[in-house]
């Protein structure tokens, strides 16, 4: 027994005669007993090992199946056997066309046949099959299947059916496009909207400002200066809406260009000073000296913001003073944090009314409707825009004590050391001799618009012709020899694309591009995109309605000189 053991132990071959362990009984049988128990115990734990694979495999819910190199079953679990609605014996041998009529096996078969060749995994295979009518989806894993020497005799899959996820992902495709279906459709009528808005108002500020060219009397000029003010008001409730919904949309952009960014201040300031005389209020801007000349970033956009919370100071400020406060408060290479404060002694918010201040449509309370007006856009959009700039926005007030709005915005130094020209006096006299002769062609199919432009434009010295479509512009455009165009979009026959895609095509191929007339597009279309399309188009120029005579003789100015 114990050179049995040194055997066991040493795994050595030892030197002794074994007809020794044969005339010892006691030896034999207890090596046989011994023997026999580790293969007991050895077929036990195959036993159990085969029990525990059988119950794992009948009962997970994913579809199991083994298959022979020729993709015929060999052994499936519990779960497939109820998802064929087949017994195992009905099963075994056959290919999955057999067990599923409906089932076409398009690409998936040669699929396993690449496992089986490869000898490489494939996994996460998604397929959508027939069955019973019905479409259901599974998601499957393949491997090879080997035997004990290694060699591939078939593959094992593993399939889950994902038929309610998928169900659900196609639900929520399908609910992101009617969304963004709503979207787009709700983008449109605001557009078309704003283009009806736009359209008369440009009359009446056009007109009104015709009007204020003639001799009239202060009460007069005092009632016309009235209503061109209640125009733009309503203007620019339009284009806090229009905001909104490019917000909504994901849709707003800055649009970069370098600015003097206290020309932009003062601005600011003469549209503000008659507020804020008619309330004796003290009106300051306050400029740190540090703070760079010329900057890079939205003018447009930033003056917005800052008008925002200027013109809620004044609003809600009944004496006192209203100043505005501008620094720098931090530096990185190209990059300056520019500090905007707008102090005002006025009412004062609540601790409660903070709390939804720069939510949209939020007021302190609806008293504030009440006495001061407002819609509760403009805080809102505010933020939308202070946050493109990549600052922050916030406040500080006291009931009855006054506030202080505040944000910050990241704008480039800009390379500018040159002024940047300012834009025509706003007092420009349109009457008189032109500074250029002209003879323009004007493709407006509104005729209060006609009126007004052609006024103005002859007042200023040109010389017009007035086409009520865009095939009508194409038809003069022939005639005469015009030395600018100036091309609504929306016309009836031929819209201002077309005819002026027609115009550049003339140049093009019959000029050889030996000469390019000037082409202004005169639109209310003002989303996001608008000036960019009619640049595209060929046009020259974009000017938004409504616009004032002088906004249209500028425009002329600039493309012609």
């Amino acid at each position: 027994l114990k050179e049995v053991q040194n055997i066991e132990h040493d795994r050595q071959v030892l030197n002794f005669k074994f007809e020794r362990l044969l005339k010892d009984k006691n030896v034999l049988n207890s090596l046989l007993k011994k023997t026999t128990e580790d293969l007991k115990n050895a077929v036990e734990a195959l036993r159990f090992r085969a029990e525990e694979l059988s119950i794992l495999l009948s009962t997970i819910p994913a579809l199991v199946y083994f298959k022979d190199t020729n993709l015929k079953y060999i052994l499936v679990n519990k779960s497939f056997e109820r998802f064929v609605n087949l017994p195992f014996f009905g099963i075994q041998g056959k290919m999955v066309e057999e067990l599923i009529p409906e089932y076409k096996t398009n690409n998936y078969a040669e699929m396993e046949l690449e496992v089986i060749h490869s000898g490489l995994p494939l996994y996460n295979i998604e397929e959508s099959i027939e069955k019973d009518g019905k479409e259901v989806w599974l998601t499957t894993n393949l491997a090879p299947y080997r035997d004990n020497e290694g060699e591939i005799i078939g593959l094992v899959g593993i399939s889950w059916d994902i038929t309610f996820r998928k169900n659900y992902e196609i639900e929520l495709q399908e609910a992101k496009e009617q969304a963004e279906e709503g979207t787009r459709a709700k983008s449109e009528f605001l557009a078309n909207m704003s283009h009806e808005i736009r359209t008369p108002m440009n009359g009446i500020i056009g007109m009104a400002e015709i009007l204020k060219q003639a001799n009239l009397g202060e009460q007069e000029k005092e009632n016309l200066d009235i209503l061109i003010s209640s125009t733009r008001s309503l203007l620019s409730l339009v284009n806090d809406i229009l905001d909104i919904s490019k917000i909504e949309a994901g849709k707003i952009e800055l649009e970069i260009e370098d600015f003097d960014i206290r020309n932009t201040l003062k601005d600011i300031e003469n549209i503000i000073y008659i507020k804020a005389e008619e309330k004796a209020l003290d009106y300051k801007t306050f400029i740190n000296p540090n703070v760079p000349e010329f900057l890079s970033g939205d003018p447009s956009r930033l003056k917005q913001i800052i008008l925002n919370l200027v013109n809620n100071a004044v609003k809600f400020t009944l004496k006192g003073q209203v100043h505005v406060f501008i620094d720098i408060v931090d530096e990185h290479d190209d990059l300056v944090k520019i500090m905007f404060k707008v102090h005002d002694s006025g009412i004062g918010i609540s601790e409660e009314g903070k709390k939804h201040l720069f939510q949209l449509f939020s007021q302190v309370d609806n008293s504030t409707t009440k006495n001061y007006g407002g819609t509760g856009l403009g805080l809102s959009i505010a933020k939308q825009l202070v946050i493109l700039m990549k600052g922050e926005i916030g406040m500080e007030s006291e009931q009855d004590k006054g506030s202080m709005f505040w944000f910050t915005a990241w704008l480039d130094k800009s390379s500018r050391t040159t002024a940047i020209p300012e834009p025509l006096d706003k007092e420009l006299i349109i009457d008189g001799e032109a500074s250029k002769e002209l003879y323009i062609l004007l493709a407006e199919d509104n005729e209060i618009n006609q009126k007004i432009i052609q006024y103005s434009l002859t007042n200023a010295g040109y010389q017009v012709d007035i086409a009520r479509n865009g095939q009508e512009a194409i038809d003069l455009y022939h005639r005469n020899n015009y030395d600018l165009v100036l091309m609504d979009v929306q016309m009836p026959i031929l819209d201002g694309y077309e005819a002026t895609a027609h115009i550049r095509e003339v140049e093009n191929v019959i000029m050889n591009g030996s000469s390019r007339i000037p082409i202004v597009a005169l639109t209310a279309n003002a989303m996001k995109g608008d000036r960019e399309k009619c640049l595209d188009a060929g046009m020259d120029e974009y000017l938004s309605k409504p616009f004032t005579p002088n906004d249209l003789i500028g425009i002329i100015r600039s493309v012609t000189d």
